[in-house]
């Protein structure tokens, strides 16, 4: 009852946090940003002003609209993951020798990642949504 009441606004609240996180790591720490990294952005961002939207107006009906951008976002997330922790894993080149996708610039316990956590971002937004839908 609790996630299908407020689904909305912690989607949205997930996708603020992602979305500052990301502009954090870019900006302020100067980490330079792959092909995949903009990818998974590009799926998010968007999320965070239709969400906030729908969030503040209760407006549900910008779910099935929303729903294939955490997809999106998921999808490009665990490949570049499994170029992070797969070696020689890279069956499409996205990005270039100059700067490669594969490059980890976090590792927590070993296998938490950037990518890792804009997968785990992309499920619960998805899962919230489809909870909240109905």
């Amino acid at each position: 009852m609790f996630f299908k009441q407020y689904g909305l606004f912690l989607a949205w609240l997930i996708a603020l946090i992602a979305m500052i996180c990301t502009l954090l790591v870019s900006e302020v720490l100067h980490w330079p940003v792959c092909v995949l990294c903009w990818y998974q952005r590009i799926a998010l961002y968007p999320l965070v002003i239709l969400l906030g939207i729908a969030a503040f107006k209760n407006e549900k009906v910008i779910i099935p609209y929303a729903l294939p951008f955490p997809v999106m976002g998921f999808l490009f997330a665990v490949y570049q993951y499994c170029e992070q922790m797969i070696p020689g894993f890279a069956p499409i080149e996205f990005c270039t020798q100059t700067l490669p996708c594969n490059t980890t610039h976090l590792k927590l316990l070993g296998f938490i990642t950037l990518p890792f956590l804009s997968a785990i971002s992309c499920v619960l937004i998805f899962s919230l949504l489809w909870i909240t839908r109905k």
